[in-house]
């Protein structure tokens, strides 16, 4: 299988979690870890699976992650099964309360990613999810390294199963 994992990291907490999504993927699977910059249109030739993640800046992705989105080409995305998650600040760090409510009403950008992957046509390969920072530039949470190796494995096998039923 021939993954993509595409993501915009700020402080290196995004980065670090699509590595440990492809360092746990690899060897098995063919996969190809690109950062971007406004502009980069990823190229999907191959593609089994699409994996897009972002810090949630302001509730959204970063402007590179949401640049990437519009550049989708049209053709090719139909059937895509595709994936997102984005890191976050861990809700129970954020002080005063009231706050902790902005930020968890606002969303996140790993939503927004993976409703803009429907949109044109992917399949969901799994629920997008997050990852925690502990502060503005982290470090991450505990565990998250793994938790991301855990997820990314994880979409493999819903595909595995679907193929397994088709």
């Amino acid at each position: 299988m021939v993954v993509l994992i595409v993501h915009d990291s700020i402080y290196g907490n995004t980065a670090s979690i699509a590595q440990a999504m492809a360092q746990a993927l690899q060897p098995e699977h063919a996969v190809r870890l690109e950062s971007v910059n406004i502009g980069h249109v990823p190229d999907l030739t191959g593609v089994d699976l699409l994996i897009i993640g972002s810090p949630t800046r302001g509730f959204r992705p970063t402007p590179a992650i949401q640049d990437v989105l519009e550049a989708l080409p049209d053709a090719g995305m139909a059937g895509l099964r595709a994936a997102a998650f984005d890191t976050r600040l861990d809700l129970d760090t954020i002080q005063p309360a009231p706050l902790r409510w902005v930020v968890e009403v606002g969303g996140y950008a790993g939503q927004t990613i993976q409703r803009r992957l429907i949109e044109r046509g992917c399949v969901e390969a799994g629920t997008a999810t997050g990852f925690l920072v502990l502060g503005t530039e982290g470090p991450l949470k505990d565990g998250e390294r793994e938790r991301a190796a855990a997820w990314a494995k994880g979409l493999i096998l819903n595909q595995n199963i679907l193929e397994g039923a088709a």
